[in-house]
């Protein structure tokens, strides 16, 4: 993840106003200058802000041969005020509203402000049948259960692999994909505030069982933790979630398992827990039943509890 600092306001007009966003900032004078962009995932026009107190002010010579887009803006920190089109509006922490990068516009807060940014092209929309223009200067509550599953989603993007490959470690497909649910997703949010269910939509899915996945490897040591239990956490049925896990390849109980048995063979192997009985790691790690462990360990591993704790004993002397 990519980070922009700047604490001077001259170093902001002169090296990176024109550069990163063509757009003009005004600071309240009494109040230390700063702005902070985090350039999420490597992916186009995904980015977190943070601005001291002052006003962004973008004119019509501003937006001159830029991109015909859209920018969602979500803030997260402090109150923002929205200007554009001779329409006004105050957003609350947590809402989100669309604004279109074609127009001027000037928006800001007294308190300092920052939030989630995602600029997504009119042809994205219009490709999946929706009219930005309509949708502009429009307040997204922060019940909006798209909104909410967008925002989850670029934060589990943020936690996998997908931050850390080739320049940022992930090959130019994954992120194509994922920039592409991401599209899906604010078009979504803004064009329908509804519930979003139990959708079949791609993006839907992929979040969806991205958060699943995040929830159970948070989890997995809980012996009580069941389809059901998970499916409740994430408002969805557990029969969906059992749908939505076949897209990983794997069943509910073959991924819990398989987390538990990784927890347990690291837990054994380390030195620092060799003091510690089989039984213990088991419970520990989600199990309780002693003999279920052992059969599952040593189907996956090729030994017994035991015997790993010894070789890895033996390596290490």
């Amino acid at each position: 993840m990519k980070m922009l600092c700047c604490n001077s306001f001259e170093q902001w007009r002169e090296e990176y106003m024109h550069r990163m966003m063509k757009v003009d900032f005004k600071p309240f004078n009494a109040i230390p200058f700063s702005i902070s962009f985090h350039f999420l995932l490597g992916l186009p026009g995904v980015v977190n802000g943070r601005f001291s107190a002052g006003t962004f002010v973008r004119t019509s010579e501003h937006i001159k041969g830029e991109e015909d887009a859209f920018q969602l803006t979500n803030p997260e920190i402090g109150g923002v005020h929205y200007e554009q089109g001779g329409r006004q509006v105050q957003l609350r922490r947590g809402e989100a509203i669309l604004i279109d990068g074609a127009k001027p516009c000037c928006f800001g807060s007294p308190n300092g402000f920052g939030g989630l940014g995602i600029m997504v092209p009119r042809a994205e929309f219009e490709s999946r049948s929706v009219r930005p223009d309509n949708l502009a200067m429009q307040r997204l509550g922060a019940p909006c259960e798209a909104l909410g599953l967008l925002k989850s989603y670029v934060r589990l993007l943020e936690k996998s692999k997908l931050a850390s490959t080739d320049a940022f470690g992930v090959s130019t497909a994954l992120r194509e994909v994922s920039q592409r649910h991401i599209y899906d997703l604010v078009a979504v949010a803004v064009s329908w505030c509804g519930a979003v269910g139990e959708s079949e939509l791609n993006a839907v899915v992929d979040a969806r069982l991205r958060m699943a996945i995040d929830y159970i490897s948070a989890h997995f040591g809980d012996p009580q933790l069941t389809v059901e239990k998970v499916a409740q956490e994430q408002g969805i049925s557990a029969r969906y979630l059992q749908r939505l896990m076949k897209f990983s390849g794997h069943s509910y109980t073959a991924m819990v398992n398989e987390m538990r048995l990784q927890k347990a063979f690291a837990e054994l192997t380390a030195a620092t827990q060799r003091g510690r009985s089989v039984l213990d790691i088991a419970m520990q790690v989600g199990f309780s039943d002693i003999s279920h462990f052992n059969r599952l360990f040593r189907a996956r591993f090729a030994d017994t509890p035991s015997g790993v704790r010894a070789q890895a004993c033996r390596i290490s002397k």
